[in-house]
């Protein structure tokens, strides 16, 4: 893309990939880089107000849309009633495992979550704990991996959905495509279509 802008600090660029060069550089900047924004967040307190930046006030209506937006994959991924089969889902930037809780875990028997920040993992883990939860004894969260999204490389064919909400934007142009090829990988429907 070549429109132009300024950074938040004022800095003018021609295009996105000049900012990008400028930004992170060699692979040490961008290391550094990525430590800056996993930095921040374990700054930050493990609770809905938190992983929401202080907007704690849009989670119902974020699930609510949410769910709305899943209800349409639904639709669409399992026209001819394939829904009772086992179903397994990946929380990308998982937080605390708001979105597991109040969305994903309702739909799916399994959600692996995906998150960087320690805390904010440990808080899912307890979030999510048998005992904090009212569903079914088929629907669990299941793995719960600490590595950053630019690093992670999901299973071949054990999703049905990969979830990514509010995070991709901490990813560099470059590590963005590079996940979604191996999160391509990671969906079942490509297996399914392509046996």
């Amino acid at each position: 893309m070549e429109a132009g802008g300024l950074d938040s600090d004022g800095r003018q660029f021609n295009n996105a990939e000049e900012m990008w060069r400028e930004e992170v550089g060699d692979h040490p900047k961008k290391t550094e880089w990525y430590h800056k924004g996993v930095g921040y967040w374990e700054g930050v307190e493990a609770s809905v107000d938190g992983v929401l930046g202080g907007y704690g006030h849009v989670n119902e209506p974020d699930i609510k849309s949410s769910e709305a937006f899943l209800n349409t994959l639904f639709v669409d991924r399992f026209p001819s009633g394939e829904g009772n089969r086992h179903l397994v889902a990946l929380d990308c930037g998982a937080g605390i495992g708001r979105v597991t809780k109040n969305l994903l875990i309702r739909y799916f028997n399994e959600v692996d979550l995906l998150e960087p920040v320690s805390h904010f993992l440990e808080a899912a883990r307890e979030n999510l704990s048998p005992d904090n939860l009212i569903i079914l004894d088929s629907h669990k969260a299941s793995n719960f991996y600490c590595v950053p999204l630019q690093e992670f490389t999901p299973d071949a064919g054990r999703y049905d959905v990969i979830w990514v909400q509010w995070c991709i934007g901490h990813l560099t142009d470059d590590d963005f495509v590079s996940f979604f090829k191996r999160a391509k990988l990671g969906l079942t429907l490509l297996v399914r279509c392509g046996s």
